[in-house]
């Protein structure tokens, strides 16, 4: 997954430089929004299909962020 993508799953412009709180808000926000429990029976493959790239979107946000933080 590359960042720009990253940033744009949770709702962040492109090149955008978001700090761990805002990563951590807008993930809580986006998992609410496509969360397969929330889905019905026939809708639930893609919400899982999007639950997992926002999750793996997190991650990845998440992690970068703290390269950032910690070598600095």
């Amino acid at each position: 997954m590359q960042g720009d993508e990253a940033r744009v799953l949770l709702g962040f412009p492109p090149n955008s430089r978001p700090n761990a709180s805002q990563v951590k808000a807008a993930y809580k926000r986006k998992v609410w929004e496509c969360h397969p429990d929330l889905f019905p029976v026939g809708r639930k493959t893609d919400a899982e299909s999007k639950f997992k790239l926002i999750s793996e979107a997190y991650t990845y946000l998440l992690s970068g962020n703290f390269h950032v933080f910690t070598f600095l």
